[in-house]
């Protein structure tokens, strides 16, 4: 799944040590001597009236004798439950338990059963279980209404009775009633289709074993492109007239699934793959098996989209497809080991994005996820990447992005770097095959790769996975008579804010360390395992880098000699080792633990480089003062300071692309622009103005890849009749790409009369109903320039704009909320305001999201004095 979070428990490491996954064993509240082993589903939805009728037969291993079948339902209604054609004795179902119990006349014997029943339900309005989506109307579709599905976590027992535990393998055929006008898709091929009357009967073929969360089922108006593999038959669907939106996304799929036929050295087993993209209302995408969905952002492309569309489309597709293996062909046996789905997930998309796309840099735009989840990672109230789940109504509490996905995705990279990718690559595919159409653990992808290293993986890995946090590596020089250096290296946990109880700030890993002396050495791996490590690391004079391409999870911090010999050979740095340099240098600045001028004298010894992430990380935290530094007496000063650091990269660029420029290139003059239309320059203003005149005029002046830049800096700095213009040509835009771009920009207006205009326009029916993104998206935006009037749009409707998340929607209030609008009202409201509006049992993710909140307050009180003061020093030495 591309994303999501809520409450996980903690626990010592004893209790999540690793075991190989064991059926009996396997958490869950549903008892293991009854297994089902294949279902036959019929299901009969009426979308207009939002309920839908079903008939259902499962062939059931008795293990052992028994008088009671107890599975999964929620808002079902069962009647003639039988049991081998028999009528049970009695039918209780409990809907705050979500488990209905069946009271058999006598004890039946171990062996097989059949359990069959009819029932009825209801469709959601939310993405949870089969849910109906409207969407309205679009380039060469009229609007309607669809069906489709989302049964992660637990949501399959909204459609259908069943054992909706991830342990539970079963085969699956699915039979679906929809009008006959409509295409149906499922996990497989169609088997037959019977058409009678305004309606038509669709049997899909039967599933290869798999968990229920992963049945798939979507009806509606909807075409197909497809292509034929060598085994597999791909098929794009969306809404009709969309379809040739997807043909980028299917030769993406094509060369996805070769390479990651490959890797794994297991073929991908099903006979289609089908991407379907459901028109807003869904969040993200989710893996069914065969059938994977995307929010048709995700997937579709129009010739209004921009590169960083298509990057964000290629990136989701080799995430979710990553899980057609990792998730799908092996599953995690129970909640505590998401992280083998997701956070592999990631990591595999990210390689393979990078593979395939190598001007993107795309392990470069990863980094940005690390330091997210090293920020989220580097307080009191992180987590380990595994979690106790203690039932699977808790489920959804697992998906954090910032840890499960973000930091998994970061801790596999920095394991493979160690291992080589070579010998990582054949324990994976070890673990595969030993786990295929079963269930898994972490210690059976810890044995795979045992085995294929010789090394005790799980050793080395563990304290990664189970406990909070991360290392501080401190290196520390001694430079003998010949100038030959020495470092001593020792560890403790980062933390932002150091926690006054010292027992917390307890942490030891084995930290795969990477160190290239030398500003082009080769890199060399060293395991950290013991207090005071010491290592000969080339001559004093030279750079030295204790985390050589960016590649580990850990900080680094070296002594002042070493420090100032990095800082003096900046930019002759790789670009990785750069990177890494910029990011502990200003997580050191935040945790208030090195000096704000530390941090600054490596942005200004930059020099020529134009590589982007080194920039971006610069944008980032000028921009993070900037903002702390508004209404402040020194934030003009310091505004001119950031502008005069960026304009000779925005001089050397340009505002257009030229020949055989790399996708990463345009990537920073568009970042580096945009900033220095926010900071004020009075040049990139009106360059802005006299590029939107045009646009205005001819939409096709400015390129798709280029809008966004342009009309951000115009909508930011607008007045009555700018905002009129930006306002009629989003409200005349067909393209779901353009429309966005313009939207947002309308919500990035400064003047305070025009931003109300805006967050009017934001819950208007202007917009179509699946647009609720980009509601949430205009409300977000807007709450850069007016946080208090962003915080009263959002919180007076945030039922309706969190409804895309379904029941991970309080997992990002409780989390995030607070987070985004830090400074919207004060930390005391913001924390009652999500109590009122959460579960109880996220506590612990209210804690979390509260700590960063007042953490942006107090890293705001640090960061303007220590601003002010590096500029008034540097003005009194000139």
């Amino acid at each position: 799944m591309a994303a999501a979070l809520v409450v996980a428990v903690a626990l010592p490491l004893s209790a999540l040590a690793a075991a190989p996954f064991d059926f009996d064993k396997a958490s869950g509240r549903l008892p293991k001597n009854i297994v089902p082993v294949d279902y036959s589903i019929a299901i009969v939805p009426n979308a207009e009236a939002k309920t839908f009728t079903g008939t259902e037969s499962v062939s059931l291993k008795f293990r052992e004798a028994t008088d009671t079948v107890v599975f999964n339902t929620l808002n079902l209604s069962l009647k003639d439950v039988r049991l081998d054609g028999k009528p049970v004795k009695n039918v209780a179902t409990d809907n705050d338990a979500q488990l209905t119990t069946v009271t058999l006349a006598g004890a039946a014997p171990v062996g097989m059963h059949t359990l069959t029943m009819s029932y009825s339900g209801v469709i959601e309005t939310r993405p949870q279980g089969l849910f109906v989506q409207p969407y309205g109307k679009s380039a060469g579709n009229p609007g309607g209404t669809m069906l489709s599905t989302q049964m992660e976590s637990t949501d399959a027992r909204r459609m259908f009775p069943c054992w909706d535990e991830p342990a539970f393998r079963a085969t699956f055929q699915l039979t679906a009633t929809v009008p006959a006008g409509w295409a149906t898709i499922g996990n497989m091929p169609v088997a037959r289709r019977a058409v009678h009357g305004k309606l038509a009967t669709t049997t899909f073929e039967r599933s290869p074993k798999m968990p229920s969360y992963l049945v798939e089922f979507t009806a509606g108006d909807l075409k197909e492109i497809s292509a034929q593999g060598s085994h597999v038959r791909f098929g794009v669907w969306a809404v009709s007239g969309r379809e040739e939106e997807g043909r980028t996304a299917l030769a993406n799929a094509q060369q996805i699934l070769a390479d990651y036929d490959d890797y794994f050295g297991y073929a991908f087993p099903l006979p289609k793959l089908d991407s379907i993209a459901i028109p807003g209302g869904f969040s993200g995408a989710m893996e069914n098996w065969g059938a994977i969905t995307y929010t048709d952002a995700a997937l579709l492309l129009s010739k209004a989209s921009s590169i960083g569309d298509a990057q964000g489309v290629y990136g989701t597709q080799a995430h979710e497809m990553a899980h057609q293996w990792n998730g799908d062909l092996v599953t995690m046996g129970w909640w505590d080991d998401l992280w083998l789905n997701e956070s592999f997930a990631s990591w595999m998309s990210a390689k393979e994005t990078d593979l395939r796309n190598p001007g993107w840099k795309w392990w470069e735009r990863a980094d940005v996820d690390k330091e997210v989840a090293m920020d989220a990672d580097a307080r009191l109230t992180s987590h380990p990447i595994q979690v106790h789940v203690t039932d699977e109504l808790q489920a959804a509490n697992a998906f954090d992005p910032t840890i499960t996905y973000n930091k998994g995705q970061a801790v596999l990279r920095m394991l493979e770097a160690y291992l080589g990718p070579d010998t990582f690559r054949d324990g994976v595919r070890r673990y595969i095959k030993a786990r295929a159409f079963s269930n898994a653990s972490t210690a059976d992808l810890w044995n795979g790769l045992t085995a294929a290293s010789g090394q005790d993986v799980g050793a080395l890995a563990s304290a990664w996975t189970e406990q909070a946090g991360f290392p501080l590596v401190s290196v520390k020089s001694q430079c003998d008579a010949a100038g030959k250096r020495t470092v001593t290296l020792t560890q403790k946990r980062f933390f932002l804010r150091t926690p006054a109880d010292a027992a917390a700030q307890v942490g030891h890993w084995s930290v795969p360390l990477q160190l290239r002396a030398g500003a082009q050495g080769t890199s060399r791996a060293l395991l950290l395992t013991q207090e005071g490590q010491s290592v000969a690391a080339g001559s004093c004079q030279e750079p030295l880098s204790a985390d050589a391409d960016a590649i580990g999870y850990y900080r680094v911090q070296y002594d002042a000699a070493t420090l100032a010999a990095n800082t003096r050979a900046f930019s002759t740095l790789p670009d990785g080792d750069r990177i890494a340099l910029l990011d502990d240098q200003w997580a050191l600045v935040q945790a208030q633990t090195a000096p704000l001028a530390s941090y600054l004298a490596l942005a200004e010894n930059m020099g020529n480089d134009l590589d982007t992430r080194p920039w971006e990380q610069i944008i980032n935290a000028l921009g993070t003062i900037e903002y702390d530094e508004r209404g402040a007496p020194g934030h003009d000063a310091f505004a001119a300071y950031a502008r005069a650091l960026l304009k000779p990269v925005a001089q050397r660029l340009g505002w257009d692309a030229r020949a055989g420029e790399t996708p990463d290139l345009q990537t920073l003059r568009r970042q580096v622009i945009e900033n220095l239309g926010v900071w004020g320059d009075a040049d990139t203003i009106a360059e802005a103005r006299r590029r939107f005149a045009g646009f205005v005029k001819d939409q096709s002046s400015i390129a798709p890849d280029d809008q966004r830049m342009v009309l951000n800096v115009v909508g930011l700095h607008a007045d009555a009749a700018t905002f009129g213009q930006l306002h009629t040509l989003a409200k005349a835009a067909t393209d779901d790409a353009g429309q966005r771009r313009l939207y947002l920009a309308l919500a990035a207006v400064r003047d305070s009369k025009l931003a109300e205009e805006a967050a009017g326009i934001a819950l208007s029916p202007e917009l179509p109903p699946q647009a609720i993104q980009l509601r949430l998206a205009m409300i977000g935006t807007l709450r850069q320039e007016h946080p208090q009037l962003g915080w009263n749009t959002f919180s007076g409707h945030a039922e309706m704009l969190m409804s895309p998340f379904g029941n991970m929607a309080p997992l990002f209030e409780a989390e995030f909320v607070p987070q985004f609008f830090w400074n919207s009202l004060p930390p005391d409201k913001m924390e009652a305001w999500i109590r009122a509006h959460v579960p109880a049992e996220m506590n612990g993710y209210i804690e979390k999201g509260m700590e960063s909140a007042r953490f942006q307050y107090s890293q705001k009180q640090a960061l303007v004095p220590a601003a002010d003061a590096y500029l008034g020093g540097k003005a009194a030495h000139s």
